[in-house]
């Protein structure tokens, strides 16, 4: 089967989950009934959080501010997605046009096939991993409680989520419904926080394969000495240039879907890591057991490949921007005529301006930015475990 789109089949179902798919009958009531439900679970962890905002239940609050604040990031990514839908809705037109374009020319077929098979994999490799570390963090808790307790006692069970209800949660078959419903929309969040990893991975990659293009239209020309000295040549460049302001109007697209969102991403991010690293430390001193510690690990590992996957797609984006700097330079714009010379120093100017995604317009999400995210983290978790 020939892939005609960089949109996974996966991740187009999680995007019509959500609401965001263009032209779905049903996407407003997914949206609502999917926010709603964040809304209401994150009601009962703000209780939770100030019930047990003491310092003699220090470590307890940590661990429930790690969930809290996680579940939070999420409703600020899916509200600030669904303010932006229509530029998301325009970068889904765009990216349709581009594979329309391409699917007569083998070479640029051939690029952009690769680009997809990437993406398609990225995206189920994430939903896989972050399905999974979502079961396991719920899982760690309730099997350590229910399982592992010396003497089996209600009063011992805990929920999935560290939440506060305003009825008796521990007799059956009350826990059990309540413990499978949270572990269920764990699941499901999960699975949410990796569709909107996924989908910006699939935007940049497909960004890169059209840079990829222009690039190889670059060196065509350059290549074609009989064509290149000759006026009859400007049209090319000059759809060359049309190329090159597409990519710059589908990176600014994807910077205006995701400046906010990367911005929640650093600083929630940054407390998240901190708070799951403090719990690893309590887990390993305390010898609160496997369940636990593997719980928190899995945890900690998708929070930091939720954070390394935007800085990364920010990194990615600006290393294949300069490609076409590159490219222009090295053709030999310094023999052609004048008048052809002239567009080619146009572009090559152009190209001097990098393509990124901004967290607020105020920084580039790149490796630099991940690891200052890292190195605050690690500062955090040393005041924390020093006040405890």
């Amino acid at each position: 089967m020939i892939i005609t789109s960089s949109v996974s089949p996966a991740l187009r179902v999680g995007l019509r989950f959500l609401g965001m798919w263009p032209n779905d009958s049903y996407g407003t009531i997914y949206w609502l009934s999917f926010t709603l439900s964040m809304l209401i679970i994150q009601y009962f962890q703000y209780l939770y959080v100030f019930d047990h905002l003491k310092m003699s239940e220090f470590s307890n609050l940590v661990g429930s501010l790690t969930e809290t604040l996680d579940y939070s990031l999420t409703l600020f990514k899916i509200i600030s997605l669904w303010v932006h839908r229509r530029v998301f809705h325009k970068i889904l037109a765009d990216m349709d046009n581009d594979w329309r374009e391409c699917i007569n020319i083998n070479e640029h077929l051939y690029m952009m096939t690769i680009k997809a098979n990437i993406s398609h994999f990225i995206s189920c490799a994430l939903l896989s991993f972050n399905a999974i570390a979502g079961v396991l963090y719920t899982l760690g808790d309730v099997i350590h409680s229910v399982f592992l307790a010396t003497h089996y006692n209600d009063t011992l069970r805990q929920l999935p989520l560290k939440i506060y209800l305003p009825f008796e949660t521990q007799q059956s078959p009350t826990f059990e419904f309540l413990a499978a419903t949270l572990i269920l929309h764990v699941a499901i969040h999960s699975c949410v926080v990796a569709i909107l990893n996924g989908l910006i991975l699939t935007l940049t990659l497909h960004a890169s394969g059209q840079i990829e293009i222009i690039c190889h239209e670059i060196r065509n020309v350059s290549n074609n000495k009989s064509t290149l000295f000759r006026e009859s040549s400007v049209p090319l460049f000059g759809m060359l240039i049309e190329r090159h302001n597409k990519i710059i109007a589908f990176s600014k697209n994807i910077e205006s879907l995701f400046s906010f969102i990367a911005l929640m991403q650093i600083v929630w991010n940054t407390l998240v890591i901190c708070c799951l690293g403090f719990v690893i430390i309590l887990s390993i001193t305390s010898k609160t057991g496997i369940f636990v510690f593997v719980k928190t690990i899995s945890g900690y590992f998708a929070v930091m490949i939720e954070a390394f996957v935007f800085c990364f797609a920010g990194e990615y984006l600006s290393l294949k921007g300069e490609l076409i700097a590159n490219a222009i330079y090295e053709t030999m714009w310094y023999d052609m005529p004048s008048g052809q010379s002239k567009i080619i120093i146009f572009i090559l100017l152009r190209s001097q301006k990098r393509l990124t995604i901004t967290a607020g317009k105020m920084m580039d999400m790149s490796f630099e930015t991940f690891t200052n995210i890292m190195k605050a983290s690690v500062s955090f978790i040393s005041v924390l475990n020093a006040m405890y």
